[in-house]
């Protein structure tokens, strides 16, 4: 298929579900957590009790600083965020392999129940983190993942920075964005701890969620104190009713069909097969298995709710749109 026929595809489907996530993003009522991610506009603040306060800022800014109260403005940021995440996925997959392997992830999100509905059409803190969580990988993939440490890839590098910390004032699970960067860099490109642009980076995350650190500071570490009291474990009894409705949760919510799809591309991986360069599959999997694996580990003991692990899912669409 021609890079031409493919930019086509690309586009029609970039159309079509951004009308059809606006129609239905217009026409549905607002759901209990949209009405609550509501009042973070109505209060703005650096922080809030359970959340980072991006999704609040989003909400500000699409709805003109709610001048414009309608369900449709007040989600008109999932909706373009939605499109955007189309074409940075279709990007990402044209950086790690080919065009064709990037429709193959931009068709895949959209079949994705939390990247067409919970993050393109319901307003929440997954969102603006998914939307910047993507943006944050597809400037790995271009420093880190790059075949030389050059100047462009120091840039980038330093733009990673910026967007990694606007996903943590999103949503905390973002830091497993560093964690997939240091782990890859400690394993295998050592080389990266002797550049200034990846320090300067840390430093930007920081200093972009310094203000949700300052906030906590000034009411008792409530927002971490509520979010590590979510998953604390009080009760070493497994509970196999907990871990089969995340599980069960997990293939709902990204599509059986992708969760197949994913577990096919991950078995491909350890039976050594090279879908991808190795380097790509390394920094995939350390940025998203953690993940997924902290919230089973914790799904053991206690209730935990499958979207949470969601964007790390999102990623490994980028692994198996390389085995279609």
């Amino acid at each position: 298929m021609s890079d031409k026929k493919i930019h086509q595809i690309l586009a029609l489907l970039i159309v079509i579900s951004l009308i059809v996530r606006a129609l239905l993003a217009g026409v549905l009522e607002l759901g209990n957590d949209e009405v609550y991610y509501w009042t973070y506009a109505l209060y703005p603040d650096l922080s809030h009790f359970d959340h980072p306060p991006m999704v609040g800022y989003i909400i500000q800014l699409f709805s003109l600083n709610l001048l414009f109260d309608h369900e449709f403005f007040l989600r008109l940021g999932s909706i373009i965020f939605g499109a955007i995440n189309t074409w940075i996925i279709f990007l990402i997959g044209r950086q790690l392999k080919d065009s064709i392997t990037g429709l193959y992830a931009a068709l895949l999100y959209n079949t994705s129940v939390y990247g067409f509905i919970i993050t393109g059409i319901f307003i929440l803190p997954d969102t603006p983190q998914l939307f910047f969580w993507m943006f944050s990988i597809l400037f790995i993939s271009k420093s880190l993942l790059a075949d030389e440490i050059t100047s462009s890839a120091k840039k980038n590098m330093i733009i990673v920075g910026i967007f990694v910390g606007l996903a943590m004032i999103s949503k905390y699970t973002s830091i497993f964005i560093w964690i997939g960067v240091i782990g890859y860099i400690l394993l295998y490109d050592r080389k990266w701890l002797k550049e200034k642009s990846f320090y300067i980076a840390l430093l930007l995350s920081l200093i972009i969620f310094s203000p949700v650190i300052w906030w906590n500071i000034q009411n008792d570490f409530i927002s971490f104190v509520f979010q590590s009291g979510r998953i604390a474990v009080v009760d070493i009894m497994v509970r196999f009713d907990y871990i089969l409705m995340e599980i069960l949760g997990e293939i709902l919510y990204n599509n059986p069909v992708n969760y197949v799809l994913i577990l096919l591309a991950l078995i491909s991986v350890f039976n050594g097969k090279k879908i991808l360069k190795l380097k790509f599959v390394r920094f995939l999997l350390l940025v998203s298995l953690p993940l997924i694996c902290v919230f089973i580990i914790f799904s053991l003991f206690r209730r935990t709710l499958p979207h949470w692990s969601a964007p790390a899912y999102t990623t490994l669409i980028l692994l198996s749109s390389a085995i279609i």
